[in-house]
C-alpha cells in the first residue's frame, strides 16, 4: 500500500480491512511496493508489522523483517494508482507468489492486463459513447459528434486530470494537445452524461456479487464527484439496471481474481471498473450500516481454507 501515515481513518478502505483482519487476531504486516524483491524463483518483502486502531494517533509499526511471500496466507495489494513503471514491475514479482497457497486480492496477472478506464469497455453496450485513442483528430471529430464530452487520462485516479471539452470551444484543441502530449498518449473520451448531476454510484462487488452502493455528488464548482476534490457522499439503492450491470460483470471479474472491484454508475451508465483500490466501505457503512470488509475478510478466509485444505 502507499505510506500509512497518510491514510483518512475516517475515509480509507485499506484501513477497515486491516482493522477488521487484526480483531480476528490475524498477524498483519505493512510494505510498500518498493519494498518487494526477487531472489532467485523465492518472492519476498521486506515488510514491518502493523497494529491500527481509530484514534489521532492511530497505527504503530514493529521492526522490518524479511518474509517469504509464499508463506503468507493472503496478500492485499493496495496500491493507488498511477499505473507507472514500478507498478508494473511489483506486479511480476507478486506473480511468482504460488496462487495455489496464498490468496492475493486483487491478482496482479489482472491489475496487470486491466486498465481501469478500457475495462469497461469489455462491455461497450452498457457504456455511453466512448473512445481511446491518441489521435488528435479523432478526438475533435468524437467532440464534434457527440458535443459536451468528459476526457481522461487512463493511467491517474480520484478525477485527476479529467476535464470537461465543448463542440466549437476554442480551448479544446490546446486542451486536447496537452492530454495527449501532442498525440502520444491514449486518452479517453466519454460523452458527457447530464446525470452526474444527480451523482457517481460506486457499487461495490465481492467475488463478482454486488455488496453495497454509495452515490458520490460532485461540488457546483467540479465535475469529478471524487470525494477528496469535493464530491458528497449520499445513501444509494441498488436499481434493477445497476442489478444487470453487476451480473453482467461478476463471472469475469470472478473467473480473473478479482475479488474487491469498484464499479462507476452514472445515470445507468457503466463508467469505470477499479480494481487497484477501489474505496467506498466506510461511507456505506455510515449510511446502511452494512460493514463490507467483514464480507471482504470471510472472502479472504475461506479462499485461504480452501488452498490449504482445512
Amino acid at each position: 500500500m502507499d505510506p500509512v501515515e497518510r491514510v483518512n481513518i475516517e475515509a480509507d478502505t485499506t484501513f477497515v480491512l486491516l482493522l477488521e483482519a487484526q480483531s480476528r487476531g490475524h498477524d498483519v504486516f505493512y510494505a510498500h511496493p518498493n519494498a518487494l524483491y526477487l531472489e532467485g524463483d523465492r518472492p519476498g518483502c521486506r515488510a514491518r508489522p502493523l497494529t491500527l486502531r481509530r484514534e489521532a494517533d492511530f497505527f504503530d509499526l514493529g521492526e522490518p523483517r524479511d518474509l517469504e511471500l509464499n508463506e503468507l496466507d493472503a496478500i492485499f495489494i493496495r496500491k493507488d494508482p498511477p499505473f507507472d513503471v514500478d507498478y508494473y514491475l511489483a506486479t511480476l514479482v507478486l506473480e511468482r507468489v504460488d496462487r495455489n497457497r496464498v490468496v492475493l486480492l486483487n491478482d496482479p496477472q489482472a491489475l496487470r492486463d486491466f486498465n481501469e478506464k478500457m475495462l469497461a469497455m469489455w462491455w461497450p453496450h452498457l457504456m455511453p459513447p466512448t473512445l481511446i485513442t491518441a489521435d488528435r483528430a479523432r478526438v475533435r471529430d468524437f467532440i464534434q459528434e457527440h458535443g459536451t464530452c468528459v476526457v481522461k487520462p487512463l493511467i491517474n485516479a480520484g478525477g485527476e486530470g479529467v476535464l470537461r471539452l465543448f463542440r466549437d470551444d476554442k480551448n479544446t484543441r490546446s486542451a486536447v494537445d496537452l492530454l495527449t502530449q501532442m498525440g502520444t498518449r491514449m486518452i479517453e473520451v466519454q460523452a458527457f452524461i447530464e446525470a452526474i448531476e444527480q451523482g457517481d454510484k460506486r457499487i461495490i462487488l465481492v467475488d463478482g456479487e454486488p455488496a453495497g452502493a454509495v452515490n458520490r455528488v460532485p461540488s457546483p464548482t467540479d465535475i469529478a464527484a471524487n470525494m477528496h476534490v469535493g464530491g458528497r457522499a449520499e445513501k444509494a439503492e441498488l436499481t434493477e439496471r445497476d442489478q444487470q450491470i453487476c451480473a453482467e460483470l461478476g463471472p469475469f471479474l470472478e473467473k480473473r481474481g478479482l475479488i474487491l472491484v469498484g464499479i462507476d454508475v452514472i445515470g445507468g451508465y457503466l463508467t469505470e471498473v477499479n480494481i487497484t483500490s477501489p474505496t467506498g466501505l466506510q461511507e456505506i457503512a455510515r449510511f446502511d450500516g452494512v460493514h463490507i470488509e467483514k464480507q471482504i475478510i470471510d472472502a479472504v478466509e475461506s479462499k485461504v481454507r480452501a488452498r490449504r485444505g482445512a
